[in-house]
């Protein structure tokens, strides 16, 4: 039992040998990939951006019927207001885990048509690209630009674009040489407040704050350094027309949203777009569902009101578009 905790002899030699990095160069790992991968298809774009778009319609549909399926179970198997709010607890968290897989993948697609690597034509690239980005709130143009850095400089600490980790002097640790146990106990001691906070901070809103003040982002630029200024030194002087294009992108897809809210009810896009929206830049989905629902099932039910009963429910139902 105690050799499955064990490293295997082969890996413990591996570890006594220097590391050094292989004499490869990008144009050999080009070489190694056969030549019909590098074809792009305007077809195969365009149906892959199709399926995903039909999906996430498929989705929303299936949400908007939510409150009347409930409705309609609960009538037919008299089912209590506790059942009633824990059938929909259920149907609700199915609908945001999925359709955060959908934005997912429509915000994946816009990553790719950044790279210029979905369709052959860079204007359709480019359409493409800006619609689903700007439908999931990323500026495009912004997010290409910084994105296209970011790989050329990936994992390197002074060209690399995110990912920055804080250094010892930014932690306020000693050198390693003399810093001892407890040095490290006072950093990572259990604080479940703060360490919940940071979770859901880093979980919902991360990237976000990445885009609004480069938070985590490379420590060179000055602070508040935004994805959304065309000035800002994220970009080179021929990005900032583009920069402008994506916020006006982004402020016509607010707009939309508001109007939404406006003719609709703010709980209707907060449950159809908003939260699925917040749990598809999680790494954890599955964690945040279970975080959701307890904090859900802790105060009202969804929609932001006690509803009791079925009676209740049947009024509400009806509003839903």
């Amino acid at each position: 039992m105690a050799a499955l905790f064990k490293d295997s002899p082969e890996y413990e030699a591996r570890k006594k040998v220097p590391f050094s990095p292989p004499a490869i160069t990008i144009k050999d790992v080009h070489a190694a990939v056969p030549k019909h991968l590098f074809k792009r298809s305007t077809e195969k774009c365009l149906y892959y951006v199709g399926r995903h778009v039909a999906v996430s319609f498929a989705f929303y549909l299936c949400a908007t019927r939510i409150d009347s399926t409930v409705l309609r179970i609960a009538s037919q198997h008299d089912l209590g207001s506790r059942a009633v709010s824990a059938l929909r607890y259920v149907f609700w968290a199915l609908y945001w885990f999925w359709q955060s897989v959908a934005f997912t993948g429509l915000w994946t697609l816009g990553t790719q048509c950044g790279h210029d690597a979905l369709a052959p034509s860079a204007l359709l690239n480019a359409v493409l690209g800006l619609g689903l980005h700007t439908f999931v709130l990323t500026p495009y143009y912004a997010w290409r630009a910084t994105h296209r850095s970011h790989h050329k400089g990936t994992n390197n600490l002074d060209r690399d674009e995110t990912y920055h980790p804080q250094t010892r002097e930014e932690l306020n640790l000693p050198p390693e040489h003399v810093a001892t146990p407890m040095d490290y106990k006072e950093l990572i001691e259990e604080t479940p407040l703060y360490t919940l906070w940071k979770m859901v901070i880093r979980q919902f809103l991360g990237f976000q704050l990445y885009l609004i003040h480069n938070r985590k982002g490379n420590p060179k630029y000055p602070p508040w350094t935004s994805h959304y200024k065309p000035s800002s030194l994220l970009f080179k002087p021929e990005d900032r027309p583009y920069i402008i294009l994506s916020d006006a992108a982004m402020a016509v897809m607010i707009c939309l949203l508001s109007f939404w809210i406006h003719s609709t009810s703010w709980n209707n896009v907060w449950r159809l777009y908003v939260v699925p929206w917040l749990v598809c830049w999680s790494d954890d989905r599955l964690r945040v569902m279970l975080m959701l629902l307890v904090v859900l099932c802790s105060g009202p039910i969804i929609g932001g009101s006690n509803i009791a009963g079925i009676e209740a429910l049947a009024d509400y139902a009806p509003g839903l578009s």
